[in-house]
C-alpha cells in the first residue's frame, strides 16, 4: 500500500453517533510479537495513539467507544501496518508480510475489497515494469520497449485511476471517501489538480468539499478560495 505523508492536516470524525468497537488482531509477522500495537488517528498535529494492546503469540485486541465512525491506522511501534475504520461491530485485521485484511464490518469490508483490486492492478504494473527493464538489459531500444509494453501500461493506469475515482465517488458521504482520497493525493510531493482528481471533485457533494483535508488541498492547488 503507498505510505501516507506523516503530516497531513484532517479532520477525521464525520459522524455524530456513538460508535462501540471491538477488535481482535492476528499477526503472522514473528518480529511483532512482544511489541504494543496502535490505533492511530492523524490530525492538525501530526499522529496521535487512540488505543493500546500487547501483541502476545501473534493476538492482540482492543475494545472501546468513540464518539463517532473514525478512519484510523493500525501501528505497530513506530511503523504504520493498515488502515481501518472504528465502527460499531465486531473487526477482524489479520496481518501478514505481504497482506493485511480488515474485516466484519460494513466499511471495512468495503475498504478491503478496494485495497485487493488495487493491489492486483498494481502488481500488474509492477510486473509490467519488470519486463520492461529485461528487455532493455537485452539489447531493446526504449522506444521498441515502448511500443510493446507502453499500450499495455496506460491500459492498467487507466484501470487503476477508475477504480479509485469510482470507489471515492460511491463513499463521497462516508469516511472512506475524504480518506482514500487524502491516501490517493499523498503520492504527489506538493498539491497539484490533475485530471482524475478533477474527475473526483467536480460533481462531489459539500459535506465532502468541505472535509477539512479536501478543502485545504483544493485551496493549496488554487481550485477554491479559502
Amino acid at each position: 500500500m503507498r505510505k501516507l505523508a506523516q503530516l497531513i492536516p484532517a479532520a477525521l470524525l464525520l459522524c455524530s453517533c456513538a460508535t462501540n468497537y471491538n477488535v481482535q488482531g492476528t499477526t503472522s509477522i514473528s518480529r511483532f510479537d512482544g511489541k504494543t500495537a496502535y490505533i492511530s488517528m492523524l490530525s492538525d498535529q501530526g499522529v496521535a495513539a487512540f488505543d493500546s494492546a500487547q501483541i502476545n503469540h501473534g493476538e492482540f485486541y482492543f475494545y472501546g467507544d468513540v464518539d463517532s465512525t473514525v478512519f484510523a491506522y493500525l501501528y505497530v511501534g513506530g511503523e504504520e501496518v493498515m488502515p481501518m475504520v472504528l465502527e460499531t461491530g465486531n473487526l477482524s485485521l489479520q496481518v501478514g508480510t505481504l497482506a493485511q485484511r480488515a474485516s466484519g464490518t460494513p466499511l471495512n469490508d468495503r475498504l478491503s475489497r478496494f485495497f485487493r483490486e488495487r493491489d492486483k492492478i498494481e502488481e500488474r504494473l509492477y510486473a509490467l515494469q519488470q519486463e520492461s527493464m529485461e528487455l532493455l538489459l537485452s539489447g531493446h531500444s526504449m522506444n521498441d520497449v515502448n511500443h510493446r509494453l507502453g499500450g499495455k501500461q496506460d491500459k492498467l493506469i487507466k484501470q487503476l485511476q477508475t477504480l479509485e475515482t469510482k470507489f471515492i465517488q460511491a463513499n463521497y458521504d462516508n469516511v472512506l471517501g475524504p480518506n482514500v482520497f487524502m491516501i490517493l493525493t499523498s503520492q504527489y510531493p506538493f498539491p497539484v489538480m490533475t485530471d482524475q482528481i478533477h474527475n473526483i471533485v467536480r460533481k462531489a457533494p459539500p459535506q465532502f468539499l468541505h472535509h477539512p483535508f479536501v478543502r485545504s488541498y483544493l485551496h493549496q492547488c488554487g481550485a477554491i478560495k479559502p
